[in-house]
Order: C-alpha cells, then sequence, then structure tokens
C-alpha cells in the first residue's frame, strides 16, 4: 500500500472515530430526554438499557453522515495544511484521492450491513422489553394462536380457519377449496375440527361437497378425512408474529412467507429494498460528496450537505408509496442512482480550488 493511501485511510478513520461517537452521543442524549419523558418508571439502569439498546437503530443514519463529514474534513485538512501540494506535484490527482475516499466507504458500507443484519434484530428486542418495563406495561406474548385467516396453498388451493393453535397444531373451523384451471371452484371441504400432520390435514366433523358441473353437486358427510394438504405452522406464526423485522434476511423471510400463504407482501418488499439502499447508503453519498468538497464555493458545499437529508427523504418517500403497490420496488433505489450521476458528473470536473 502506498504511503499516500495509508496517510488517507488513517486520517479518515481517526475523524470518524471522533465524529461517530459525537453523533452518537447526541442521538443518545435525545433518547434519554425522550424516555424521561414517556417513561412511568423511573429506573435510571433500565433508561441507560434501553438508550444503548437504542442506538443501533440510529446507527444507520449515523454512520453515512459521519463518513461524509470525515471525507470533507480530509479534504479541508488537505487544504488548508498545503498538504495537497506535494501530492499534485508528484503528478497524484484529486481523483486518486476521492477514489481512496471512495474504497473506504465500501468498508463503510460492509460496517453497515453488519449493524443491520446482526446487532440490530438483537438490540431491538431488548430496547422493546426495557421500553415496555419503563412503560409498566405486561410484556407480549408470543402469538402461538392464529384467527380468521386466509391462506394460499397453491395455485389452486385456497384454506380459512376460524381457529388455530399453532403450537397444538390443531383448529376448527377449517375450509379447504380447490379451483380448476379457469379458476371455477369444483371441491369444498368443510370441518368443524382438524389437525396439522407432517404433509397432510386429518379433518373431523365435516363434509365434502363436490361439483362436477352447476347442476351435479355431490355432498358427503364424514367423521374423519385425511387430505394431502400441508401447511407449516412455524410459517404462519413468523407470519404473524413479526411486526417489524429488521434485518434484510428478516425482511425478505416474512415477504416470502407472505407471499407464498397468498398476502400482499408489498410492504415487506419495499422495506427489504429500502434495507438494501440503506446498506449501500455511505458508498453512494460518498461518492455524491466527493465531487463538492474541494469546491470553494462554500455555498455550494453547503447546498451539497442538505441534499443528502432529501437522500434520505426521499428514499422513504418512494418506498412508502411502493409499500402500497403504486410503484414498483426497484425505484427506490432512483436516488441511488441520482445521486451517483451527481457525484460521478461533478467527479469528473474536479479540479485544485487554486488550479
Amino acid at each position: 500500500m502506498r504511503l499516500l493511501d495509508k496517510y488517507i485511510y488513517r486520517k479518515l478513520i481517526a475523524y470518524l472515530l471522533v465524529i461517530f461517537p459525537a453523533f452518537s452521543l447526541v442521538s443518545a442524549l435525545i433518547e434519554l430526554l425522550e424516555i424521561i419523558r414517556k417513561s412511568k418508571v423511573q429506573d435510571f439502569k433500565l433508561m441507560l438499557v434501553y438508550i444503548l439498546a437504542k442506538l443501533p437503530e440510529n446507527f444507520y443514519y449515523i454512520i453515512p453522515v459521519s463518513l461524509i463529514i470525515s471525507a470533507f474534513m480530509l479534504a479541508n485538512d488537505l487544504i488548508k495544511t498545503r498538504e495537497i501540494y506535494p501530492v499534485l506535484l508528484n503528478g497524484i490527482s484529486l481523483r486518486y484521492i476521492i477514489s481512496r475516499i471512495i474504497l473506504f466507504s465500501v468498508f463503510v458500507s460492509f460496517l453497515q450491513f453488519l449493524n443491520l443484519e446482526l446487532l440490530m434484530p438483537k438490540t431491538n428486542k431488548i430496547y422493546t422489553q426495557t421500553y415496555q418495563k419503563l412503560k409498566n406495561e405486561p410484556p407480549e406474548n408470543e402469538k402461538s394462536i392464529a384467527y380468521n385467516l386466509w391462506l394460499k396453498i397453491d395455485e389452486k388451493t385456497f384454506l380459512y380457519f376460524d381457529f388455530f393453535d399453532l403450537d397444538k397444531k390443531v383448529g376448527k373451523g377449517l375450509v379447504i377449496i380447490r379451483v380448476d384451471d379457469n379458476f371455477n371452484p369444483f371441491q369444498r371441504l368443510e370441518s368443524s375440527d382438524f389437525k396439522v400432520n407432517n404433509q397432510s390435514l386429518e379433518l373431523f366433523n365435516g363434509r365434502e361437497i363436490l361439483a362436477k358441473t352447476i347442476n351435479e353437486v355431490n355432498i358427503n358427510n364424514f367423521e374423519s378425512k385425511t387430505v394431502n394438504v400441508g401447511i407449516n405452522p412455524e410459517n404462519i406464526k413468523k407470519l404473524i408474529e413479526t411486526k417489524k423485522p429488521v434485518s434484510i434476511t428478516e425482511v425478505y423471510k416474512v415477504a416470502k412467507i407472505a407471499q407464498k400463504y397468498g398476502y400482499d407482501a408489498s410492504y415487506f418488499w419495499s422495506k427489504f429494498y429500502q434495507k438494501l439502499a440503506t446498506v449501500i447508503s455511505p458508498f453512494v453519498l460518498a461518492v455524491f460528496i466527493s465531487g463538492f468538497i474541494w469546491n470553494k464555493n462554500r455555498i455550494l458545499i453547503l447546498v451539497a450537505f442538505f441534499s443528502t437529508v432529501i437522500y434520505w427523504y426521499g428514499t422513504s418517500i418512494v418506498s412508502a408509496v411502493a409499500s402500497v403497490g403504486n410503484l414498483p420496488y426497484f425505484l427506490i433505489f432512483s436516488f441511488d442512482v441520482l445521486f451517483l450521476a451527481v457525484g460521478v458528473f461533478f467527479i469528473l470536473k474536479t479540479k485544485h480550488p487554486e488550479l
């Protein structure tokens, strides 16, 4: 590694290690004021646990902001100390330094991924439980019972139940409907009780309705009947338990489960793509800001920094619209493409302020 590379990375890490904790402290103080206002139990130990567990949720904003400020401070430091001149006189362009900032942003994006995928799922559970204690609310029980649900088993089989104990794998009020290629129903199974086996359902005290034609309908009552319809109680439990999936893999799994059982998965798919955009946000914003930080026009630099707010709000707005199915999910990345394009454009025009 070049001596210049070591110098750049050492500077960026040093700035990041100062700016990141500073923003984290501000975030912690804001959370402290908020929880003091809301809590009914004045337990400062619980408050400390809550604040520390809440921090990783704010990291995915703090990390990119800390990175772009570190990049600005590096550029500002190189210019003010005139250390930039030996670099330029040795035939090294500003774009080389910019490329090192962007490479560093890839490492920061990896940290963003680790926070989102590994840290936040654990800390979110802790701060949720702690918040309930501070609010003096009883803890949420695991939802092992489902009510009044329609499930899509496959393209031609649909299932409904009034009540389903997901732990005991028994339920009441079951209806199974099968349709033909033209989506006309030809079989309906009803039972007052049912039990889930490995890849089948055991029905009790019910009836089977077979419709060969409109005028030819057969009804047969039965006390017990086994049908080859497989449902997974654990997947249903995940579907109704997961109110706020956190990590990328959690959101993806819930989206697939919802889609499998015939539910509208737009909300979860929009969150999945939004979280992917969050992971690459340090890289996108580093490319964007690198085209501005060498400019002598301070107003332009301020506009660039405030534009990062548009990036976060814009991505969130597109995600919200996509969550109700009004926009394709991939449009969540439209702000990434826009900011990358603007950043590359200004990088190509970048030159030393005094050249």
